[in-house]
């Protein structure tokens, strides 16, 4: 009996019609088996290793002239509570203020290419402009991808089966939420593990949306998930711990701005997650 879900046959990608692939092209020529141990799955990841890990901060304020971007006043606030909270949580946290598109290239890929192998998991909180997809240096931007894949699975090792977590506060892209009223009421043995698995990718705001923040409070979303780290971070699984940062960023915020159209407007992030064991910070 096959084991992973599959029905008799081969395995088949799903690939848009108009792409020429014969069916032998994109197929396993048989059903695929995995013979696993009994008892050899946990369903938490261990925090047996002499470190949490690091935790690196990429904090843009200020921006090139000849970008038209707006200096990104209280992020530095955000990056004191990112600082504070994540090293109470036995993180180290080292915070690159004012980054270049290669700098930030640099910094993170520095960092991939080192021996992660004493550390339980990796943190990278990156505060920013950003449109869908891209997220800015001071004199540019960069696919947002380009920076997270060197942590994958083939490209820094050390971290393979460990949770590697993005928390990005930046625009997605420009539409604004106008809001709705609602009525009240381990055993040695070895696993073939997907590139892009152990991913946690929070994000500040829904895709095409702005994200908001607050000029001497700092951000919405930083804000929030400052808050509930600090106060559930050492009793509650992550993903809970992500589901209350989004109930009070839907409900305790709502902007208030002179501008033309920009008042009263709500937001809500995004938890994209590949994880694939339950992530705590404490044993």
């Amino acid at each position: 009996m096959s084991t992973n879900g599959s029905r008799p046959g081969g395995d088949c990608t799903d690939a848009r019609r108009g792409d020429e692939q014969t069916e032998g092209s994109v197929c396993t020529p048989a059903p695929m088996e995995v013979d696993a141990k009994p008892n050899s799955t946990s369903f938490r990841y261990s925090l047996n290793y002499p470190s949490i890990g690091q935790c690196i901060v990429i904090n843009n304020k200020n921006f090139d002239r000849r970008t038209g971007m707006n200096q990104r006043n209280g992020t530095d606030v955000d990056a004191g509570n990112v600082m504070k909270v994540f090293g109470q949580l036995g993180y180290k946290v080292k915070v690159y203020n004012d980054q270049t598109v290669e700098q930030m290239r640099q910094v993170l890929t520095a960092v991939s290419k080192e021996d992660h192998s004493c550390s339980a998991s990796f943190v990278c909180v990156l505060l920013s402009h950003g449109d869908e997809g891209v997220f800015f240096g001071t004199d540019a931007s960069i696919e947002l991808k380009s920076l997270t894949s060197l942590f994958r699975g083939d490209r820094c090792k050390s971290l393979v089966g460990k949770p590697k977590l993005f928390f990005i506060q930046a625009c997605r892209g420009t539409e604004l939420d106008g809001g709705i009223e609602a009525d009240s009421g381990a055993d040695g043995s070895t696993t073939k593990l997907p590139v892009e698995a152990d991913f946690l990718y929070a994000y500040s705001t829904a895709p095409g949306y702005y994200s908001w923040r607050n000029t001497m409070s700092g951000s919405w979303f930083i804000q929030s998930l400052c808050d509930m780290i600090s106060k559930y971070g050492k009793e509650l699984e992550l993903l809970h711990i992500m589901t209350r940062v989004n109930h009070k960023v839907a409900v305790e915020f709502e902007s208030a701005s002179a501008a033309p159209g920009f008042d009263a407007k709500k937001q809500i992030p995004c938890i994209v997650t590949m994880l694939t064991k339950e992530m705590y910070f404490t044993p």
